[in-house]
């Protein structure tokens, strides 16, 4: 075997090695990565919902108030279909908050702890 096809051969085992073990590790972090990946929660059955739409200068805007009815403090955040999602909030035992959306589509469709 002449000297540059032994260079060649050494270097397909030396990439093919690499790539089975980079492909290994990625595989490895993924699988790690996703076993401390747990979904966040839906807020208690405690927490109340109200929501309507108006009419301003500007168009419809869809309203969403909650309250927080337990015996704790949450952190929350509201999950809106069709717009982006709300912020996290501390809502104290007792209190609540608001938000609102322009346009007549939007509405929240859950209220999740973060």
């Amino acid at each position: 075997m002449s000297k540059h096809r032994r260079w060649a051969a050494a270097l397909v085992a030396a990439l093919g090695t690499l790539s089975v073990t980079t492909l290994a590790t990625a595989t490895d972090a993924v699988a790690a990565e996703s076993a401390g990946f747990a979904p966040a929660e839906a807020a208690p059955s405690c927490f109340s919902l109200k929501q309507w739409d108006d009419w301003t200068v500007t168009g419809y805007r869809s309203h969403a108030e909650i309250m927080n009815n337990c015996k704790f403090l949450y952190r929350v955040r509201l999950i809106w279909n069709n717009d982006f999602d709300g912020s996290c909030k501390s809502v104290l035992a007792g209190s609540g908050f608001g938000e609102w959306r322009q346009g007549y589509v939007p509405s929240v469709s859950e209220i999740r702890l973060c």
